[in-house]
């Protein structure tokens, strides 16, 4: 072989190497894109069901609160009306209510019929 075949070898034989490497950077490349992808789409996920997560608790912690208030106003609004019913004689003053059961359903009664410190009976001349 001479030396000028012997160059045209190595230099064949660089080009093959080189486009090689390029194949295999290319290939490389293809392959941990979608993975590089499916990673990120993984992290986003995650993020999105910890937000989800966190919006559900504060719901559902919400949800208690006003189950709660409704079973507090409901149990008011019963012992109400039950001491209505015990304490109703026909007197024009009308029965003794516990002001706390009061306060708790206050905002849904009008305030007129609402007695503030107790009522005092009007004297008749």
């Amino acid at each position: 072989m001479t030396p000028e075949q012997q160059f045209a070898a190595g230099i064949i034989i660089a080009v093959l190497a080189l486009g090689g490497s390029v194949f295999g950077a290319v290939a490389l490349l293809i392959g941990t894109r979608g993975k590089t992808r499916a990673d990120a789409k993984t992290a986003l996920d995650a993020r999105i069901d910890a937000r989800v997560k966190t919006e559900l608790e504060r719901v559902y912690a919400r949800l208690d609160e006003f189950e709660n208030r409704d079973v507090r106003r409901t149990s008011a609004f019963t012992r109400i009306l039950r001491a209505i019913a015990a304490q109703w004689t026909g007197d024009t003053a009308g029965p003794n209510l516990d002001p706390a059961d009061i306060a708790e359903i206050e905002d849904t009664i009008p305030p007129q019929w609402i007695r503030r410190g107790g009522y005092l009976k009007k004297e008749t001349p």
